[in-house]
């Protein structure tokens, strides 16, 4: 069972490459895209205007209610029509709105690799054919990560996307590092996690140690928000870092999301997780949370664990975190 676990933690740390690709080079973490200029204020037509507002008492202006900040992580999670929620994002993401330009990428990405698991069949001559419903629902048999619900709701969003020629709204691969240029964290923390990837390397050669040091300069970046999805991705990246050291590794697979569980309420940023997880492992009770899990998981270790979790927490609130603890 202890096995089946492992692989099950495996399998969901690697799906992050559905939401967020392998950039096409390293991105400085320190780079930002050009910007258009603002348009300057129109100043007032005349000096007889001027001495009005001179001698004029002045008057508070009336407060302007200020719109919520717009939350594009959720309306990504609630939207079941991802051609829409790209029609919506594009005009921003085209003005270098790097929030914008990272969930349009996810989108887009969801689409191009989920739907085309479960969805597209290349023929023998080459031509696509799209599966139907039922056909699709057939693979969740020896594709478990996934279930029937969600092979339905993977339809439902991506069908009209995926079926649009040629693509219009743009690459994933493209707005994924406009984003990492941009300096967006969730970016920065998706560069990292393909950049621990690619310092894998028995023979240790320069290329993988320039790609581990890449990587844990731009985890420490994305971490300066303090925002816990951003933590959550960090248990792999740090995981990754470490494996020529397995009990490293494993303390840190599970202290990164344990720590961003500790800043929440009941651990948001791992909902999302932990729907895969629980596809896959059995053991999973209605019942249990986040937390839960990862106690499970870290077994014997967790005590470890969750000190290091507060650690981690102390030295991101006190600006102390370093490289070395990625």
């Amino acid at each position: 069972m202890k096995r089946v676990t492992i692989v099950a933690v495996l399998l969901i740390g690697g799906f992050a490459w559905w939401w967020m690709r392998e950039p096409r080079t390293a991105v400085s973490p320190h780079a930002r895209p050009v910007r258009a200029e603002s348009t300057p204020s129109v100043s007032r037509s005349s000096d007889a205007a001027d001495e009005l507002a001179h001698d004029a008492p002045v008057a508070e202006a009336p407060a302007e209610a200020s719109a919520p900040p717009r939350d594009d992580y959720a309306r990504l999670r609630a939207s079941q029509d991802y051609f829409a929620f790209a029609e919506q994002l594009y005009p921003l993401a085209k003005q270098g709105d790097p929030s914008a330009e990272f969930y349009l990428s996810s989108a887009l990405t969801y689409c191009e690799s989920l739907y085309d698991w479960y969805f597209i069949e290349y023929t023998a001559t080459g031509a696509v054919r799209h599966r139907t419903l039922d056909e699709a629902l057939q693979l969740t048999a020896v594709r478990p990560v996934f279930k029937p619900d969600d092979v339905r709701d993977i339809q439902q969003r991506c069908q009209k996307l995926r079926r649009s020629k040629p693509p219009p709204f743009g690459s994933s691969r493209d707005w994924l590092d406009a984003a990492i240029a941009a300096g967006f964290p969730q970016a920065q923390a998706s560069a990292a996690l393909n950049l621990s990837l690619q310092g894998h390397d028995r023979a240790n050669s320069e290329k993988a140690q320039a790609a581990r040091s890449a990587a844990r300069e731009m985890a420490l970046e994305a971490l300066r928000t303090h925002d816990p999805r951003v933590m959550v991705q960090m248990g792999d990246v740090a995981a990754n870092l470490a494996a020529g050291n397995p009990e490293a590794a494993r303390i840190s697979q599970w202290a990164w999301p344990l720590a961003a569980c500790l800043r929440e309420a009941n651990c948001e940023s791992m909902a999302d997780w932990m729907h895969l997880f629980c596809n896959i492992d059995t053991q999973c009770q209605p019942f249990e949370t986040p937390v839960d899990i990862i106690r499970r998981q870290a077994g014997n270790d967790y005590d470890e664990v969750e000190r290091r979790a507060r650690e981690l927490n102390e030295k991101i609130d006190a600006g102390t975190l370093e490289e070395g603890d990625i």
